[in-house]
């Protein structure tokens, strides 16, 4: 285990069977998102563009940085739509939809940029509704819980990977599917940024992603963030 910069007051932890995941787990400090420079929309949009007039859905799929994820799944036999990686979710609807991508919340929008261009997965919770520690856990056996933007729980199955908090309830399935309880809002003030690799993508990138979100919060939100990073290689 490799712990760099743990966030204080709060923990985060892997299981050892999933020692061979890395994850890096980003709080960002005193973060506002109505300090958002709405200028960084252009510069989103022309990315995006660009994205697809110089790349194909087929190509990307191929990129082993994403490609690893479903490597994950197949291992577990998970399989299909319903456990497409974040990461390939995004780019699926990218080229579906065409440029730009919806906006959501100024951190959403920013994480999702860096997603894109790193092919990694990223995702978010609001700390404030968190009791800690975060662990990257595997199911022992099923567990509820209900996915962001829906009304009805769904069933997390035994043998599957996720994140849990300190109370047992499920942040996120696998890297496909966050909760409601726990996602950001305007009013989120200290959201925690979850990065994961796999074989293929290691806690370099990991660090690297991190760095760049620093960066991309600090240029388009303002500056008094304090970034807390904790990488588990």
């Amino acid at each position: 285990m490799n712990d760099r910069g743990a966030a204080p007051g709060f923990e985060f932890a892997r299981d050892e069977a999933l020692a061979d995941i890395p994850v890096g787990f980003l709080v960002l400090r005193g973060f506002d998102g109505t300090a958002f420079d709405p200028q960084f929309n252009e510069v989103r949009t022309a990315y995006l563009a660009e994205l697809l007039a110089t790349t194909t859905l087929e190509d990307v799929l191929a990129d082993s940085r994403l490609a690893g994820y479903q490597a994950l799944h197949a291992a577990i036999g998970r399989t299909g739509r319903q456990f497409t990686p974040s990461p390939e979710s995004l780019f699926r609807v990218l080229f579906k939809r065409g440029a730009p991508l919806p906006s959501i919340l100024p951190l959403v929008d920013l994480y999702n940029h860096c997603a894109l261009g790193r092919r990694i997965s990223i995702g978010a919770h609001d700390l404030a509704t968190l009791t800690p520690p975060v662990r990257l856990a595997r199911f022992a056996a099923p567990a509820r819980f209900l996915p962001m933007g829906e009304t009805k729980e769904i069933t997390v199955g035994a043998g599957e990977y996720g994140y849990v908090d300190g109370a047992g309830r499920v942040l996120c399935r696998l890297e496909c599917r966050q909760a409601e309880h726990s996602k950001l809002t305007a009013a989120t003030r200290e959201p925690l940024l979850v990065i994961q690799g796999h074989a293929a993508l290691g806690i370099e990138e990991i660090a690297a992603a991190a760095a760049e979100l620093e960066a991309l919060v600090a240029r388009w939100c303002g500056g008094g963030v304090r970034a807390e990073l904790t990488l588990l290689a």
